[in-house]
């Protein structure tokens, strides 16, 4: 009987400190967005809402700010682990003056900005000699819409006139006043302007394979916590795969996680925007490189500074592997 109880008080400690390490293992991330729109946060608050995260063993605190150099100089500022940025050209400059920040994976590898026009403007020759609305010169919106101009034969500096103009609900204003003839919005702005009769004149992803939404981290912390942040990054993953592959549950994923928006608008914006998402967070280089060429050509950046100072994706393809060995992402 004193063996049984011995053996059992033994058994009964060791479940304990087994049980005290995979609590100490347990790790809080902070993690800095700089929007909340569905196109690029569904992936993210899948992971959290469908539990990929704690499988990693890992509470995520997120973090709103408005804009990418808040988000940035949190994230050099060591305040938070990670951040989710619309657009690689502050990293890149960042990274081009010396400040240790990385591309460590991309939610997003096609721009998922649509163009809408007035109700006078319903085509891109319709476009000529006008004005189109920007969130601010230099901002993603206006290298994605110039981008996409000259793509489609249209000099952005000569056939058209971009005027800066603000966020979203001033770029509506502006539009349904007809002080601009179009302007880029986002998937579900652009459901709620096609529904009130405006056309969507293009699609940017359609063309412009280019990353909008990007996943960065400090690359001390990354060698420092190497093991965390794969982790991180295979618990967001399988958000990304989850919310490219399951519409309806991802969606309701999203809800749960706090993410707001009228059913039906979210349900037709997510036609719009999933298709640009990654399948697994790797990073369109190949995108990446037509952005530094713009700021190389404006003299933003070193000339001889490379996309792949920008990237740091060693983890990333460790994850990916380890996912595709567990059978959790083919």
């Amino acid at each position: 009987m004193i063996y049984v109880l011995r053996t059992l008080i033994l058994l009964l400690s060791v479940l304990s400190i087994g049980s005290h390490g995979a609590a100490q293992e347990r790790k809080t991330l902070r993690v800095v967005f700089t929007g909340l729109a569905w196109n690029s946060e569904l992936p993210f608050r899948v992971a959290l809402a469908r539990g990929f995260f704690r499988q990693q063993g890992l509470e995520i605190l997120p973090i709103f700010v408005r804009g990418g150099p808040a988000a940035l100089a949190a994230l050099s500022s060591g305040e938070v682990e990670f951040a989710e940025i619309g657009g690689a050209q502050a990293i890149m400059r960042s990274r081009a003056r010396g400040l240790d920040v990385a591309i460590i994976g991309t939610i997003s590898n096609a721009v998922t900005y649509q163009l809408v026009g007035n109700k006078s403007t319903r085509t891109l020759e319709d476009l000529k000699g006008k004005l189109i609305g920007v969130t601010g010169a230099g901002a993603f919106s206006d290298f994605a819409t110039r981008t996409f101009l000259r793509r489609k034969g249209i000099d952005p500096d000569k056939d058209v006139f971009l005027r800066a103009i603000g966020g979203s609900a001033l770029r509506v204003s502006a539009l349904e006043k007809g002080i601009v003839a179009a302007a880029p919005f986002s998937p579900e702005d652009t459901v709620r302007l096609t529904r009130m009769g405006y056309p969507m004149i293009a699609n940017f992803s359609d063309i412009l394979n280019i990353p909008q939404t990007l996943i960065t981290a400090r690359n001390d912390y990354l060698d420092k916590q190497a093991d965390i942040s794969k982790r991180f990054l295979k618990g967001l993953i399988q958000g990304i795969h989850y919310a490219k592959t399951n519409k309806a549950d991802a969606i309701r994923a999203g809800y749960e996680a706090k993410l707001q928006g009228e059913a039906e608008i979210v349900q037709q914006a997510y036609d719009l925007f999933a298709p640009g998402f990654s399948d697994d967070l790797s990073v369109n280089m190949a995108g990446l490189q037509v952005m530094l060429d713009e700021d190389k050509r404006a003299n933003l950046i070193d000339a001889k500074f490379t996309v792949e100072r920008a990237v740091n994706d060693r983890l990333l393809k460790l994850a990916q592997q380890e996912l595709r060995a567990e059978g959790k992402l083919k």
